[in-house]
């Protein structure tokens, strides 16, 4: 299993990325425009991205990777430090499958990443 971390923050792209490199592979976009990038140009089976990044934020990323027919079916999991009901509510309405709060659990990553990755089955 692929998945694509994007993150603005090299502290987060580092611990995603102690937990995930040893059981997936791992790509890595520092903005919104690389990981929408990435995600054309590459066989992504999940995305991790950051909510609140500069440019592009982690909802207009979910926006346009439901757009694309390439993209469209990739599971997203969105990113934050906050817990605002409104930026759940958003995300899950623009097709986000999960979210994860920063700092994070190791064991609640990993969890949510193998729910992902049987529900991508499923599909």
């Amino acid at each position: 299993m692929t998945i694509l971390i994007i993150d603005d923050t090299p502290m987060t792209i580092y611990a995603l990325s102690r937990i995930l490199i040893p059981l997936y592979t791992v790509k890595v976009a520092k903005d919104g425009d690389m990981g929408l990038k990435l995600a054309t140009e590459n066989d992504i089976d999940l995305i991790l991205s950051d909510i609140y990044m500069p440019s592009v934020s982690g909802f207009d990323v979910l926006e346009k990777l439901k757009t694309n027919e390439r993209t469209k079916d990739i599971p997203v999991i969105l990113i934050s430090g906050t817990e605002e009901p409104e930026d759940k509510e958003r995300g899950f309405s623009l097709g986000a499958i999960d979210f994860i709060k920063k700092p994070f659990n190791e064991k609640e990553v990993l969890q949510k990443i193998k729910r992902a990755g049987r529900a991508s089955e499923e599909c």
